[in-house]
């Protein structure tokens, strides 16, 4: 399963890398063959660049070279760092990757997906919070809020830790009243997804982040 999630992940940078190319133009529509086998060898040479410095032996470095991709705005370069990070067998660059991926910001998809009559409180949580569910599977999108310490606040209620890690342990917490409250422990699979089980009131069910998303 790793092996095929790896797989997806080298064809998702190599596409990424040549979406990274020039945008060609009119002017530019008569390229060549030869053309673009230049340019996507030098897209590729220059991504080589980068995975070399992630395989550095010393994890320091590879965690501050993680840090830094994932604040690129070359989606390529996204990838690459978090596929690296993220699929590590070494338990302290898979924190490292948890804690980047949160300070570099932007969103995140909690993924609820139902396990019996059971479930049914947190699929009717889902909706209350701006998503959507069809009876059997709910998602919603939420941004990471401002970060204090190891804790993330929630975007709307900015006093209240919405994501705490511990080592590769992610505990999620929505805050508010009775009919918003939730919370999971979530843990980073070998597929770079966050998995667990979410509750809320006398329901729960199972919740997925993908962190690779």
């Amino acid at each position: 399963m790793q092996k095929i999630a790896k797989l997806g992940w080298i064809a998702g940078i190599l596409g990424a890398a040549l979406l990274s190319l020039p945008v060609m133009g009119q002017a530019q529509s008569e390229m060549t063959l030869e053309d673009f086998q230049a340019q996507v060898m030098e897209g590729a040479s220059r991504i080589a660049k980068y995975q070399e410095v992630l395989q550095n032996p010393d994890v320091r470095v590879q965690y501050e070279a993680v840090r830094l991709l994932l604040k690129s705005k070359d989606p390529a370069l996204v990838r690459i760092a978090k596929e690296h990070a993220l699929f590590s067998t070494n338990p302290v660059l898979r924190n490292s990757a948890i804690l980047a991926i949160f300070e570099a910001g932007g969103n995140l998809r909690l993924e609820v997906t139902s396990s019996g009559e059971e479930s049914a409180p947190v699929l009717g949580w889902i909706s209350t919070v701006g998503g959507s569910h069809d009876g059997r599977t709910g998602s919603f999108i939420f941004p990471i809020g401002a970060k204090a310490e190891q804790c993330w606040m929630e975007a709307v209620y900015t006093t209240n830790c919405q994501l705490q890690v511990s080592g590769t342990t992610v505990q999620f917490t929505m805050p508010g009243n009775s009919n918003r409250k939730a919370q999971a422990a979530l843990n980073l699979g070998a597929d770079g997804v966050l998995r667990g089980i979410i509750f809320h009131g006398k329901g729960k069910a199972n919740a997925a982040i993908d962190l690779k998303e």
